[in-house]
């Protein structure tokens, strides 16, 4: 497999980031509810595609990654946090396989929005039009933050009843 400039920043600064980023982060914002940080941390992680809708210059990409490791270290270690919060006792195991679900279960379309958008707007020969199809995967990936703003009500509230329901039984 050819390596280029692009795998090699992805392979290693963006773990290297979170690394360094995640107990940093965590420790400044422990006061800090999990699902706020979740919630914040999702619209970093999406808003860092749209650096590559508008450039697919090197430093877009370097942008497109540093704001990706921040998003993600704001929000992964939180979700987990989050998970076992919620966890009635003695589930905490259940809740954090039924947590990785999403990302499990959405290998398989991705995968073929995927091959649809390079095939489409990246084609081996011809025109292409990477711009386009970053803003395209943006608009699908800021819709997860999004869901989030519109039920935030539904959620916390969710979560609020949970901490009354234990508090109070």
């Amino acid at each position: 497999m050819h390596l280029t400039n692009h795998h090699l920043t992805n392979f290693i600064f963006s773990p290297l980031l979170i690394m360094i980023l995640v107990p940093i982060i965590t420790a400044m914002t422990t006061e800090v509810d999990p699902l706020v940080m979740i919630h914040h941390g999702c619209y970093i992680s999406a808003a860092s595609v749209f650096f590559l809708a508008f450039s697919t210059t090197i430093p877009a990409c370097i942008l497109f990654v540093v704001f990706l490791s921040i998003g993600e270290a704001i929000w992964s270690p939180r979700l987990y946090d989050y998970t076992c919060s919620i966890a009635k006792e003695g589930r905490e195991g259940t809740f954090m396989a039924l947590a990785s679900a999403p990302l499990f279960l959405a290998k398989l379309p991705v995968g073929m929005i995927s091959g649809y958008l390079l095939s489409k707007y990246c084609p081996e020969e011809g025109p292409r039009d990477s711009k386009t199809m970053w803003l395209i995967i943006g608009l699908i990936t800021a819709s997860s933050p999004i869901m989030l703003t519109l039920f935030w009500g539904y959620i916390s509230k969710k979560e609020e009843d949970a901490v009354e329901t234990e508090y109070n039984g």
